[in-house]
C-alpha cells in the first residue's frame, strides 16, 4: 500500500504506519510549499521504510503540471498543464518533465504519478470533469496524447524517478470525477482506440499503470475497473502486455468506491489482479491491511510483492 501524506499530516504518525504495517511507502497530498519540509518528509519516510527492512520507501506525488502539482516550492520549475505542452512539441515536453524528475530525485521522490493518458471526449470538452475541466489531458486525438505520453515517461524516467500512467482505461469519456462521485463510461471497450496511449507509454518503459475507480459499461459493468478481472489481468496484463505494478486509484477517499466497506477495498483490488492500493485517507490504513491479511491468498500477496521490490529495487537512492 501507499498511503497519503498531506502537508497537514502527522509525520510520524504516517512512518509509524509505514514501518508497523510495512508500507510500500507514500504519496503527497495538497501544495508543498517549502523544500526544507519536503526534504524532511521524504527522508523520514525512507528511515521508516528501512526500519520495515526495505531498502527504500517509494514516495510519490501528483506533479503532472499545470492546477495538478504537489510540488510547488522555489526548487521545483513550473510545469505547464498537460493540455498546454500538448500543443506544443513533444521534445519539449520531454525536456520539461526530465528537468522536473530529475527535480524531484533530488527532493527525495522516486515516483510520478504522471503522465495522464487519458483522451478527452472532444463532445465533452471542460465537461469531463476529471481530466477536460482541468486540463490535465494532452488533446482530444489517441496519435497525439500517445506521442506526449511516450516523451512525459522517457523525460521523467531520465530525470530519475519512476513513472505512472494514468487512469486505465481511460478517464477521458466520463462526466463525473470518480474523487467526488459514482463515474460510468459507456464507450470505451477492449479495442477503443482511445486505449492506444496507454500502450505507447507501456512501451516507452512506464514502470507502473494505474487503474481508475471508474465502470466501463462495455468491458465489465458489474465492478469499477480497479476491482475488475475483466479489467487488469484480461486487457492490462494480457492484452497490453504490461508486467509491472499495477496502482489503484485512491481507495480511501474516493466516493467511486464508498459503497464497498472499507476492510474489502484493498483485497478486491489485489484479488481482481492489481498490486498497489493507494488509500489518501492514514486512518483507514490498519482497517485495508487487516481486510488484506485475511482475505488475500498468500501467493497472490508474494507476487505483487515481488513486483514492487523489483520496482523499488532498480530506483536511484
Amino acid at each position: 500500500m501507499l498511503v497519503g501524506l498531506s502537508t497537514g499530516s502527522d509525520l510520524e504518525e504516517v512512518a509509524a504506519l509505514v514501518t508497523r504495517h510495512r508500507l510500500a511507502g507514500v504519496f503527497l497530498l495538497g501544495h508543498w510549499t517549502s523544500t526544507s519540509r519536503i526534504r524532511a518528509a521524504t527522508a523520514r519516510i525512507h528511515r521508516a521504510a528501512r526500519a520495515a527492512g526495505a531498502p527504500r520507501a517509494l514516495i510519490a506525488a501528483d506533479q503532472e503540471g499545470g492546477l495538478v502539482a504537489n510540488l510547488t516550492s522555489s526548487d521545483f520549475s513550473p510545469l505547464p498543464s498537460a493540455a498546454r505542452m500538448g500543443t506544443g512539441s513533444a521534445a519539449s515536453c520531454q525536456a520539461l518533465t526530465r528537468t522536473m524528475g530529475a527535480q524531484m530525485t533530488r527532493a527525495g521522490l522516486n515516483l510520478v504519478l504522471a503522465p495522464v493518458a487519458d483522451v478527452v471526449d472532444p463532445q465533452l470538452g471542460s465537461g469531463n470533469a476529471p481530466i477536460g475541466a482541468l486540463h490535465r489531458g494532452f488533446g482530444t486525438d489517441p496519435a497525439t496524447v500517445s506521442r506526449f505520453v511516450t516523451a512525459a515517461v522517457t523525460g521523467y524516467r531520465q530525470g530519475g524517478v519512476a513513472t505512472t500512467v494514468k487512469h486505465f482505461p481511460g478517464l477521458g469519456a466520463v462526466r463525473a470525477n470518480t474523487d467526488l462521485a459514482v463515474a460510468t463510461d459507456t464507450t470505451t471497450s477492449a479495442d477503443s482506440a482511445n486505449l492506444e496511449p496507454f500502450r505507447s507509454g507501456i512501451a516507452a518503459g512506464s514502470q507502473t499503470v494505474m487503474v481508475s475507480s471508474a465502470i466501463y459499461s462495455r468491458i465489465d459493468p458489474t465492478v469499477p475497473a480497479v476491482f475488475s478481472s475483466k479489467v487488469i489481468p484480461n486487457l492490462l496484463r494480457s492484452a497490453l502486455r504490461f508486467a509491472g505494478v499495477v496502482l489503484s486509484d485512491d481507495l480511501g477517499s474516493a466516493k467511486a468506491v464508498s459503497a464497498v466497506p472499507v476492510r474489502d477495498r484493498g483485497s478486491r483490488f489485489l484479488d481482481a489482479g492489481g498490486d498497489l492500493a493507494l488509500c489518501a485517507d492514514p486512518s483507514l490504513v490498519p482497517a485495508m491491511v487487516e481486510g488484506i491479511t485475511a482475505r488475500t491468498s498468500a501467493a497472490r500477496i508474494r507476487e505483487s510483492s515481488s513486483r514492487i521490490d523489483t520496482l523499488i529495487s532498480g530506483l536511484p537512492g
